[in-house]
């Protein structure tokens, strides 16, 4: 996973995924978020780096859509959507993108040993963390 900035979509997977919400159906971007979501939750700790990106950039697209707010400066994060009720969350899914960054935050997951020792380490970890919260807290419309 190329990684050039901190916020859940300044990757490469997430720039990719991103690309592929945009150009789906927008019927289908629900299950496509909730896919990236369940694979994370599924894999586990045998979590992959790809798998934790899309995880997170999901999770961001998801707290977007209830806050309907951006929650990225990026370029790549997905404004698209903005004012548009394509992701259509319940409290299912919610709670399943917060228990996703759960997995992407554990202890010896591929997501924080790409980032240990890095001079960026506790930043890295702080937005996801602040994602969670944000998450956890969001009103349901």
């Amino acid at each position: 996973m190329a990684t050039w900035q901190l916020g859940p979509f300044d990757n490469d997977e997430a720039v990719e995924w991103c690309g592929v919400l945009e150009a789906i159906a927008p019927d289908r971007r629900t299950d496509l978020a909730r896919h990236a979501l369940e694979a994370a939750v599924s894999a586990g700790r045998a979590l992959t780096a790809g798998e934790a990106a899309r995880a997170v950039a999901a999770a961001a697209t998801i707290l977007q859509s209830l806050t309907g707010a951006p929650v990225s400066d990026s370029a790549y994060a997905p404004r698209f959507l903005l004012g548009r009720r394509d992701i259509r969350v319940s409290a299912s899914l919610r709670d399943l993108a917060t228990l996703a960054l759960d997995v992407v935050l554990e202890d010896g997951s591929t997501w924080r040993l790409r980032w240990a020792g890095d001079v960026e380490e506790e930043d890295a970890l702080a937005v996801i963390e602040e994602l969670r919260a944000n998450l956890a807290s969001a009103a349901m419309p």
